[in-house]
């Protein structure tokens, strides 16, 4: 057995700016690194990294706005009123047997 190896050299990962002027021009789909970095890619497979100052700058775009608009009522999620009848269903949600004591679980211990 052969135990010798051809190392390559190393290349660059060539990259490129785009400057883009409308958030509309964004992907719809990001992810993030641990380090906070934001990237998407193309259906291509071309890595797409955004710049921190470009970000900054559109935190102050009217979409980035808390809280959005446009977004359904759903109570408890999108608005602070939640209806009393789950308040009603959380205070009576445990079963108890004949004898008085709470039940503990799908099995009876002897």
């Amino acid at each position: 057995m052969s135990t010798s190896r051809q190392f390559s050299e190393s290349r660059a990962i060539p990259t490129r700016t785009v400057l883009i002027n409308d958030t509309t021009q964004l992907p719809h789909d990001y992810c993030t690194t641990p380090g906070g970095t934001l990237f998407s890619t193309t259906p291509g497979g071309t890595r797409i990294i955004y710049d921190r100052k470009f970000l900054l700058d559109r935190r102050n775009s009217p979409i980035a706005q808390t809280p959005p608009a446009h977004l359904p009522a759903i109570p408890g999620v999108t608005s602070q009123n939640i209806p009393r009848e789950n308040k009603k269903n959380e205070a009576n949600n445990h079963v108890n047997h004949r004898d008085g004591k709470p039940t503990t679980g799908g099995f009876q211990m002897t």
